[in-house]
């Protein structure tokens, strides 16, 4: 089995950033396996306050939030590549991957080499898109359904407004799904979809990356956003209860986000909604 190697670098043949006459070159990733090599922006330059200098790197001298983020880039890629390689063994590699991926070129003569990219692109995407467009699509559906017969509730909402509406913690939008009835459902549709908007930032700062699709399918998203939603913290926005993050709601959120990854059709939405 081939040996899997992940590494960071600091791309000294770009040009440099100037920073009180400090050079500030990129940092980036080298990725090799079976004979192949990838160099590729590293992710983890997002949500970090403090640059990397050229001595520094060489000293390895780095915040204890830099080295948990090229930590976890490294673990993540490896992970990638293990799944590549684990599909490769029983010969059901995906070609069909790049094609995700309409706005990156994927410029090998090699198709080995483009197929493997594409592994890395696909499984350290956001699944963010695809549940939060699922979730708001769901509420609109049915609630338009119930404002079409509504002619009074219907002509308060201007075009502006109604876009403003399905928004992930607007109120107005809770208000709605409340006085409309329609159900726990829809109820926890709206909070998981304002919690899940909330993740964002957090798990970006303290990770790097906002997530990543092989974390849920390999039970580690999963953890991570059970934890944020123990310990939330209730906004002044909130419209719900505050104790409604019991264990038994944790689980239901994070079931709907389980059968929607887990899903056929998961593909085809990501595709969609990419392609916008």
């Amino acid at each position: 089995m081939s040996k899997i190697t992940v590494k960071h670098f600091l791309n000294t043949r770009l040009k440099p950033e100037i920073e009180d006459k400090i050079k500030i070159y990129p940092l980036y990733l080298s990725i090799t396996y079976d004979r192949m090599n990838v160099r590729t922006p590293s992710n983890i330059h997002n949500g970090i306050s403090t640059t990397i200098t050229e001595n520094d790197f060489l000293k390895n001298k780095f915040s204890e939030k830099t080295l948990f983020k090229m930590n976890y880039e490294k673990d993540l890629i490896k992970r990638c590549i293990e799944v590549f390689q684990k599909d490769e063994n029983l010969q059901q590699v995906r070609k069909d991957y790049h094609l995700l991926y309409s706005l990156k070129t994927y410029r090998s003569k090699t198709e080995r080499l483009n197929i493997f990219n594409s592994y890395i692109d696909f499984n350290t995407h956001s699944i963010y898109s695809v549940v939060s467009e699922f979730l708001k699509t769901e509420i609109e559906n049915v609630l338009l359904d119930k404002l079409n017969n509504d002619i009074k509730e219907f002509d308060l909402l201007d075009n502006h407004k109604m876009q403003l509406l399905f928004y992930p913690n607007t109120p107005n939008l809770f208000k709605l799904i409340k006085k409309y009835n329609l159900g726990f459902k829809y109820e926890l549709y709206f909070i998981l979809w304002s919690r899940f908007h909330s993740f964002l930032a957090p798990q970006g700062s303290i990770y790097g990356y906002d997530m990543p699709y092989i974390d849920w399918k390999q039970g580690k998203g999963q953890k991570i956003f059970s934890e944020f939603l123990k310990t939330y913290k209730r906004e002044n926005t909130d419209c719900w209860d505050l104790d409604f993050f019991t264990d038994e709601n944790i689980n239901k959120c994070i079931e709907i986000i389980e059968n929607l990854i887990n899903s056929e059709n998961y593909l085809n939405k990501f595709i969609e909604i990419n392609n916008k």
